[in-house]
């Protein structure tokens, strides 16, 4: 637990005092060594007097910061695409509710907002970063940052297909997907996998997941089409970008029939060809069966012989006329099995050819047909947090690149207002059910315990401190539900 910086100076001032005292009665003994706990000694002194100007001038910025009227939230930032519109409707139905105003100027102005002291509240998809953190702590202000959902986008391919790997990194999915892409094929650079045609889809500008993916991915401030490739498959809803990756149902079902049709098949060609050796057979006894009877009647044989010999006739047409028959019903068999071949051949082809087909899907629509869909795990171009699988903690965590945590980050100045903590409480005690209501990935329970636990005075809020080596914001607690 980080304290303020006015509690960390008392001890640093009675420190310094004894060194000085120390100093006053060392001065008389000098010799080299003396001399250099003397410099020591005098750069500590100095360090204390900066110090203490510089807590003067926190001390001084702070009590000039702008009093906040009583009964009254104020929000900014981000707030198109968060909870907290819906969230604040909800809080100001209930009973003794605070006045909550929200405001959307984005969030770089927010954080400036907030460390002015002129807001309680900001809305983002970002942690504060250095430079805002460090104006709020030149007014004496300690920031405290809330998670209340996480959103994802996961990049699928169909299940049980493979074009040669598992794993992209956000460079490559921005290579496949940004306006200009010359890739059509896997095997291409940078991309360098399996030699299978690649084709591109997503949702179309109305879904959520179309401005994530193009702010967060493709860099594109306000996305639109323009931002993606010209062969990009837009797609009318989510379930048409699944059907464009997987392909329709009734076309898997016919291809699914491939194999057994394809035995059927096998099965009627020999029956045509045992069908068709009859025939011949047929044929052949029937023409020695009449050149035997007339033979016969050329050399003038008994009358028995000749009865035999037409008995023999009379056999042989009877064996063609049934061999006719066979061949025919043979014939048919196979040409309808053949037909229903051909159809189920091109199913498969055509379900087959979707192996190269890729989009991508909020995280909550995937859960809903994981068994259709192969997410690609996600690594950032520099190779920190190599190959992540989208999952409930990893989004959540912000370990998994393509995940945004919702945040809401405010001041214990702000904390100490009972209106604050009021609507701060109902916004974490919600916000759950809320993520599940707006498809985005809740909180596991004891993140939103620890804060609540915050919240009601039961537990000292952690406060935030930017980490310059860190790509994501600070990881909440881990989840109760472990990754897939």
């Amino acid at each position: 637990m980080r304290r303020n910086r006015s509690s960390l100076a008392r001890p640093l001032i009675g420190s310094l005092a004894a060194a000085a005292v120390s100093l006053g009665l060392l001065t008389a003994c000098s010799d080299p060594s003396q001399e250099a706990t003397d410099s020591v000694s005098q750069d500590q002194a100095d360090t204390f007097r900066e110090d203490q100007l510089r807590q003067k001038d926190i001390d001084k910025a702070y009590a000039a910061l702008p009093t906040r009227p009583t009964g009254v939230v104020d929000i900014d930032g981000s707030t198109g695409g968060s909870l907290t519109p819906s969230e604040v409707d909800s809080y100001q139905a209930t009973a003794d509710a605070a006045q909550v105003n929200v405001a959307a100027n984005g969030e770089d102005q927010a954080f400036q907002e907030l460390c002015a002291g002129q807001i309680d509240l900001v809305d983002s998809a970002r942690p504060i970063s250095r430079a805002e953190w460090e104006a709020c702590q030149a007014v004496g202000l300690d920031v405290v940052q809330f998670q209340v959902a996480a959103e994802a986008i996961v990049v699928a391919i169909k299940s049980e297909t493979d074009v040669g790997t598992d794993c992209l990194t956000v460079d490559q999915v921005r290579d496949i997907y940004r306006a200009g892409s010359p890739l059509t094929n896997w095997s291409q650079e940078p991309l360098g996998f399996d030699d299978v045609p690649l084709a591109v889809g997503g949702p179309n500008p109305d879904n959520n997941g179309f401005g994530f993916f193009g702010r967060y991915v493709l860099g594109a401030p306000e996305p639109s089409q323009v931002d993606l490739r010209s062969d990009y498959y837009l797609a009318a809803d989510d379930a048409e970008a699944r059907k464009f990756v997987v392909g329709k149902r009734t076309l898997e079902v016919r291809a699914s029939r491939f194999d057994n049709v394809s035995r059927r098949r096998a099965q009627a060609n020999q029956a045509l060809q045992d069908a068709r050796t009859e025939m011949l057979a047929a044929r052949d006894e029937l023409a020695v069966a009449l050149a035997e009877r007339a033979k016969g009647i050329r050399d003038q044989r008994p009358v028995a012989d000749k009865r035999k010999d037409q008995r023999r006739v009379d056999a042989a047409y009877e064996r063609r006329s049934a061999a006719r028959v066979r061949l025919d019903a043979a014939l048919q068999r196979y040409r309808t099995l053949d037909d229903l071949y051909r159809s189920t051949d091109q199913a498969r082809r055509l379900y087959n050819a979707y192996r190269g087909h890729v989009a991508y899907f909020r995280f909550s629509y995937y859960e809903l047909f994981e068994d259709q869909l192969r997410p690609f795990e996600i690594t950032m171009p520099d190779g920190q947090r190599n190959c992540i699988f989208p999952s409930q903690r990893t989004i959540t965590s912000g370990e998994y690149p393509l995940a945004r945590q919702l945040l809401i980050t405010t001041t214990t100045r702000s904390l100490a207002r009972a209106e604050v903590r009021d609507f701060l409480r109902h916004y974490v005690a919600n916000a759950q059910a809320s993520a599940d209501s707006a498809r985005f990935v809740a909180l596991p329970g004891e993140t939103v315990r620890a804060q609540l636990a915050w919240l009601d005075g039961d537990q000292t809020p952690t406060l935030y401190v930017p980490d310059d080596e860190a790509t994501t914001p600070v990881r909440p607690l881990p989840s109760e539900k472990p990754a897939r």
